[in-house]
């Protein structure tokens, strides 16, 4: 099990920008056979609502690039200042080169500033503020962690069962170096055999696109993909989630030395809102710890924690405030980590305007 422990780094900041076009399930009769009562159970279970979908053009990288623009400006943090890039993304705007580099040309960094992708889902933002914890550690000042995703644009509009849940949007953290800081605690897991839960079976390399992978086939309940959409198995996906992350949470508060009672705010992954209560009640968790944005904000993957933090902690850091975060997902892939945000900058959930060319 990969545990670290760090004393010396810190969050200095967050924003997340969400894709332009607001979509309400009210509004889509599709999604629930055109059926109020089988809406109202999906709404009070799963919690469909609102999400935000990025239109045609609109990139991960635009609304990284937004959140990125808003989170420097905010913090009065120079470019100079920035001594590591991390892009965390599934659905970068280009197989190669990567997002990273395309960010560092935008704002203009200095050569100086390294720059490097890395290619996660749900656990994508504990796995990307490891790694930026570690590099502090080793001597950097800085980093700006990028975190996002345009999920919409990988599952089919026919399908019932994942186009409604996601949310396109990208998270922009800045991690530093403090000698004051309080410790942080990470555990992180991966186990490969769960890779055919979740799954964009073709379009890359190992099956390249073709007029086969791009034919739409409805499954037995009438969801339509073709293979070069997305795919998850609800049941095993909903299987590991109940299996793996309980016991994960009791992990990290024995590592940080913490009982539930000292945590303010437990921050998991809003795969959907069934799931993050499911978690709450097998832990045993106060409800009015648990943030539940699913409802107002969709799936956004890799961005879905900070989302959580910017849609609801934005005007409650007023003294430190001690928190667990826990993502999971694809790979399977899952971490958690116990740490304190404290001296923070948090803006509030923005929608993208597209001005990223200016």
């Amino acid at each position: 099990m990969a545990k670290s422990s760090f004393f010396n780094a810190k969050i200095k900041g967050m924003s997340i920008t969400l894709g332009e076009n607001k979509c309400n399930i009210e509004d889509e009769p599709f999604y629930y056979n055109n059926d109020e009562a089988f809406l109202g159970r999906l709404k009070k279970t799963v919690g469909f609502g609102t999400r935000y979908v990025a239109s045609k053009g609109t990139t991960t990288c635009d609304l990284c690039l937004d959140a990125a623009k808003r989170l420097l400006n905010e913090t009065n943090t120079s470019v100079n200042d920035i001594d590591a890039i991390i892009f965390i993304t599934q659905t970068p705007d280009y197989y190669m080169p990567g997002n990273a580099h395309i960010i560092h040309e935008k704002l203009n960094f200095p050569k100086e500033t390294s720059a490097l992708d890395v290619e996660l889902g749900c656990s994508g933002f504990v796995y990307g503020l490891w790694l930026s914890y570690m590099m502090v550690s080793a001597g950097l000042n800085k980093v700006l962690l990028l975190t996002g995703d345009t999920l919409s644009k990988s599952a089919n509009p026919k399908d019932r069962t994942e186009y409604p849940l996601f949310c396109d949007a990208g998270a922009a953290t800045i991690i530093e170096k403090s000698k004051n800081s309080s410790p942080s605690y990470f555990i992180l897991k991966s186990d490969g055999s769960g890779v055919n839960h979740m799954l964009q079976p073709a379009g890359a390399y190992r099956q390249p696109s073709s007029e086969e992978t791009r034919k739409e086939v409805a499954d037995k309940d009438g969801n339509i993909r073709s293979q070069e959409n997305i795919y998850m198995n609800g049941f095993e996906i909903f299987n590991f989630t109940l299996t793996e992350q309980p016991p994960l949470l009791q992990d990290i508060l024995k590592l940080s030395n913490k009982n539930k009672d000292e945590i303010d705010y437990f921050l998991f992954h809003q795969g959907n809102k069934y799931i993050v209560d499911t978690i709450s009640k097998s832990a045993l968790l106060p409800k009015e710890k648990v943030p539940v944005i699913f409802p107002d904000f969709g799936n956004q993957n890799s961005a879905a924690i900070p989302g959580t933090i910017c849609a609801t902690l934005s005007d409650k850091i007023r003294s430190p405030i001690n928190v667990v975060i826990q993502g999971f997902g694809i790979g399977l892939s899952w971490g958690a980590c116990q740490l304190i945000l404290d001296d923070i900058t948090i803006l509030p959930p923005q929608v993208y305007c597209g001005d990223n060319d200016e």
